[in-house]
């Protein structure tokens, strides 16, 4: 069974231009937001609605996950390309504005201060995770917990970041007034 189109229009209408001014906020060109944004509503529509309690609650889940895969993909990128130095000149400069490399800076700086506030074992499987991209199995081996362990530390974790990460933006948003 899938979603109902008018609903996830109807859905899309009221959260979408919420979920890009959010990724935007986070340092991600419009294009990209907005990419980022239809990935969302993507998984949803794939995800049998039976599964979910609140639907907004779960497209915010799903949003969040996608910014933290392209945090991760960005720090792997400045991995593989440590130097501008091999890039041709006939290609565009790959860096981002002075604005959004200041945006994507601080949004940077609010998660590692809110991975900093995590307990020790909640930050350590979220960074395993999500950093390092290791399954919920092989945390557990490494860490000498079981998976449900890893998974109760899981949600506890992203929880508080998530907490955390919006009050940060309310915050800076009351700032802005």
């Amino acid at each position: 069974m899938h979603f109902d189109p008018i609903s996830l229009t109807e859905l899309y209408l009221e959260e979408g231009r919420r979920l890009q001014l959010r990724y935007r906020r986070r340092g991600f060109s419009a294009e990209e937001a907005a990419d980022l944004t239809q990935e969302a509503f993507l998984k949803l529509s794939q995800t049998p609605p039976e599964d979910i309690r609140d639907l907004r609650a779960y497209l915010r889940r799903i949003a969040e996950n996608l910014f933290f895969d392209a945090l991760r993909r960005a720090r792997r990128s400045r991995e593989v390309f440590p130097s501008e130095a091999c890039l041709s000149e006939e290609i565009a400069d790959p860096r981002p504005s002075v604005e959004a490399a200041l945006i994507a800076r601080e949004a940077e700086e609010a998660l590692d201060h809110a991975l900093a506030e995590l307990p020790p074992r909640c930050r350590e499987v979220v960074r395993l995770h999500k950093f390092e991209g290791l399954s919920y199995v092989e945390i557990a081996q490494k860490m000498g917990v079981s998976r449900n362990t890893v998974m109760v530390h899981m949600v506890k974790g992203l929880g508080a970041l998530r907490r955390r990460l919006t009050e940060a933006e309310g915050e800076e948003e009351e700032e802005g007034d």
